[in-house]
């Protein structure tokens, strides 16, 4: 199949900052603007690609859905996943593409070096991957069996012209791991708090329309593995680790008159105080230290090998 796709423009952070602070704006040139932004601002951005050609073939099909997916497109998910009834693993770009409760739903992954493993990938005929950052998924991570990749604006009209398939979702074992580490986690009381803890107080504490914007690294981590997540575009860990971009982004959803939040680690860097101090208002930064027991992070390896993510 041929046809003319549209992708998202690469806009990036800067652009979105340029107005209040040109300086401040150079610091975040070089990173396009998350798709999990554009989502909840709802403002996405099209430009019209190459022609590209691709089958479908195999009756055990996964899906691997990346943040591309949000931009318009997951009815069109959602339609393939149910025509080759079919699993769906959606990269920590993606998160919310799925309700937690779906038969479709294989959980969040990307982050941890056996995720794709764990996921059983290589027990499939195909993995029909979708809507992909390489930046934050690179297909060496995920290509344990076949690969096509079918742009998300194509993924409607893939019931239109392929067989359905029927076989049974059978569940994996990254969720199963790490729903052991993330649901005793939730409703752990002890002092200093449990990470997963520590994303649901903050879960607890925030009005249904905010949007939450995790710093790469420790936070980014545990916000990306166990934030629940109601709708698209209510999490936002960006795949390129860079100081203050979590405070970045929730300056310029701020400014666009979005209920945002960063959350970083201490000690906060330089950047992410240049941030605060541009910020015409005071935008809202929840900074986990001591008060995070970190070496739980330890389950987290244990559970799904050593954080590939950001590296």
């Amino acid at each position: 199949m041929s046809a003319a796709i549209e992708m998202p423009t690469p806009m990036t952070i800067g652009d979105l900052l340029r107005d209040l602070s040109p300086e401040l704006a150079r610091e975040f040139d070089d990173v396009e603007v998350p798709a999990a932004f554009d989502v909840a601002l709802g403002t996405p951005w099209y430009r019209t690609s190459e022609l590209v050609e691709y089958s479908i073939h195999g009756e055990r099909i996964v899906i691997l859905a990346g943040p591309g997916v949000l931009r318009g497109h997951l009815p069109g998910l959602r339609a393939a996943a149910a025509h080759f009834n079919a699993p769906v693993a959606n990269t920590w770009g993606a998160k919310g593409a799925f309700e937690w409760d779906s038969p479709h739903h294989m959980g969040t992954c990307g982050l941890q070096a056996d995720d794709f493993t764990l996921l059983g990938f290589s027990d499939y005929d195909l993995i029909l991957a979708t809507g992909i950052d390489p930046v934050e998924s690179p297909p060496e991570r995920y290509a344990l069996a076949p690969v096509v990749e079918v742009p998300p604006k194509f993924l409607e009209a893939l019931p239109t012209y392929t067989d359905p398939r029927s076989l049974p979702i059978e569940p994996n074992n990254l969720y199963a791991r790490i729903a052991a580490v993330a649901q005793p986690g939730y409703v752990d009381e002890s002092l200093p708090r449990h990470p997963a803890r520590a994303v649901m107080d903050l879960k607890q504490s925030l009005d249904p329309d905010a949007i939450v914007f995790g710093q790469p690294g420790p936070a980014g981590l545990w916000l990306a593995r166990t934030f629940p997540t109601n709708q698209p575009g209510s999490i936002c860990v960006p795949a390129v680790s860079k100081p203050g971009i979590a405070a970045a982004l929730a300056l310029a959803a701020t400014l666009r008159g979005k209920n945002a939040i960063a959350v970083t680690t201490d000690p906060v860097d330089e950047t992410t105080r240049a941030v605060l101090d541009a910020a015409p208002d005071p935008i809202r930064v929840e900074v986990w230290g001591d008060d995070v027991d970190w070496t739980r992070t330890k389950d987290l390896i244990e559970a799904a090998g050593p954080v590939v993510a950001w590296i």
